[in-house]
């Protein structure tokens, strides 16, 4: 808890202005019972001290928390307290994951036999007789035990002792075994099948091993066929984390835009990326411009200390991103590249709930504007809807027949008609149809694709003569 208390007074209290403690203290009045004379008069100190006799587990530092993150102008507060909070987490967890360890290992065997002097006298004399081996002066029933053990392969007595233990249950004294011939044909049953069963397992893994590594045998194709792998489920949706992530999770870079300003007034940049693990892909915000040299496609990286939200993982420092072992490989298959950078078709974007944040390249066929904001009605072989853009964005200049290349664009409804609207992260760009360029004998052509009026155009331009 002293830990706690430490973030709590010099990570959070201490570096609020005046203003946001005396909030704080407002917010905190009625659960840490102050009275108005304390309200007024209380200083960090003492407020530290209040929350850490209030809320004894953590000294109060997720209240700290809780309440911060409902405050303008506290959320570099609140991230620096969720790192810090992590640190003292982490070594606590693995105090205890020791302390129960080594619990573990000084508790006496539940399984062994516990011997008193106050055992019957039959017990002792029972367990003796059962050690004793069968003559031929022992009674039949005896005697047909012998014959029937005397076929099958003799096990270690240090085995069998292990058998007899596993089979107890545990925290109780383990039961007298009783004399009956059946139970021992059982015990002996037991034992025989679990050295059957890891004979097979050895003998399959030996077959394994000496197949030669260049071997092209039909012998080494049919123990490969014996193998249940299953084919991995590509998914088509990026994968979403919600919450502090500590990570670190390492990732290859797909796709990356470039820096552009989100906020005026601030002067704030951000940029855009696709990052993908062998098994899934995620959308990532990063908010430090600097990372730019970090996020190269192909390059692979290690991410830590990020946040996930609404289908974004977002990365606000520079010190949340390293490099990680040139040597590393990393396969991303082909599918997954793809479904991380295709363009959803409209009659699918229907489908999606509303508030879902898509990317995707679109033909735009018509063009409006109204109100300060610009609309353009995109379509593809699925469908049309409208694209709504506000603000900064509506600076960029994009006339029917162009096509919109659109990340972070958010999908909602107004009149019964599908939008995908700009907010303060989206980001915009024009993209070529598509051109080619064609030398062909003393000349050089480009070819240059056009959407006009729903029909796609191809034009051949003279650019020079060799």
């Amino acid at each position: 808890m002293s830990e706690y208390k430490k973030i709590v007074l010099l990570k959070g209290l201490e570096r609020m202005e005046d203003y946001h403690f005396r909030t704080i203290k407002s917010l905190l009045k009625k659960e840490l019972h102050l009275s108005d004379n304390m309200q007024k008069n209380y200083d960090k100190i003492q407020i530290a001290d209040k929350m850490e006799e209030t809320f004894p587990e953590d000294a109060g530092l997720n209240k700290l928390i809780e309440i911060c993150q409902e405050i303008d102008g506290l959320r570099g507060l609140v991230e620096n307290l969720k790192k810090e909070r992590a640190k003292v987490k982490k070594p606590n967890e693995e105090k205890v994951k020791t302390a129960l360890k080594q619990r573990k290992q000084e508790e006496p065997s539940s399984s062994q036999p516990l011997s008193t002097d106050n055992e019957p006298n039959k017990n002792k004399h029972s367990s003796k007789k059962k050690s004793k081996t069968p003559t031929e002066t022992e009674g039949g029933k005896e005697r047909k035990l012998t014959q029937e053990e005397s076929q099958l392969p003799e096990a270690p007595e240090s085995n069998i002792q292990k058998d007899e233990h596993c089979l107890q249950t545990p925290h109780k004294p383990p039961p007298i075994p009783p004399n009956s011939s059946s139970n021992k044909k059982q015990k002996r049953k037991s034992i025989i099948n679990e050295s059957t069963v890891k004979t097979e397992i050895s003998q399959e893994e030996q077959q394994l091993l000496e197949l030669p590594a260049t071997s092209n045998s039909s012998d080494a194709s049919e123990l490969h066929n014996h193998q249940t792998p299953r084919k991995k489920n590509i998914p088509k949706e990026p994968a979403k984390e919600e919450g502090y992530q500590q990570g670190p999770k390492e990732v290859m870079v797909l796709k990356v835009t470039e820096p552009f300003t989100y906020d005026l007034i601030d002067d704030k940049r951000m940029f855009h990326a696709t990052v993908a693990t062998e098994n899934e892909f995620f959308r990532v915000k990063i908010f430090d411009p600097v990372l730019e040299e970090k996020f190269i496609p192909n390059k692979i990286i290690a991410i830590s200390n990020y946040f996930g939200s609404k289908g974004f993982l977002e990365i606000h420092e520079a010190s949340c991103v390293s490099d990680v072992d040139p040597n590393r490989i990393m396969v991303i298959s082909q599918t997954l590249r793809q479904n991380a950078n295709t363009t959803p078709k409209i009659k699918d974007i229907f489908l999606k709930p509303k508030g879902t944040y898509l990317n995707g390249e679109f033909v735009v066929y018509e063009k409006t504007e109204r109100n300060s904001c610009i609309y353009y009605g995109i379509e593809d072989g699925t469908g049309k809807m409208e694209v709504v853009v506000y603000g900064k964005l509506t600076s960029i200049k994009c006339e029917p027949g162009q096509k919109l290349g659109l990340v972070c664009f958010e999908l909602s409804s107004s009149e019964d008609k599908w939008q995908l609207k700009s907010v303060i992260h989206s980001f915009m760009q024009v993209c070529a149809l598509g051109f080619n360029i064609i030398k062909n004998h003393s000349c050089i052509y480009v070819c240059v694709c056009v959407y006009i009026n729903t029909h796609i155009y191809v034009l051949y331009l003279t650019v020079g003569i060799t």
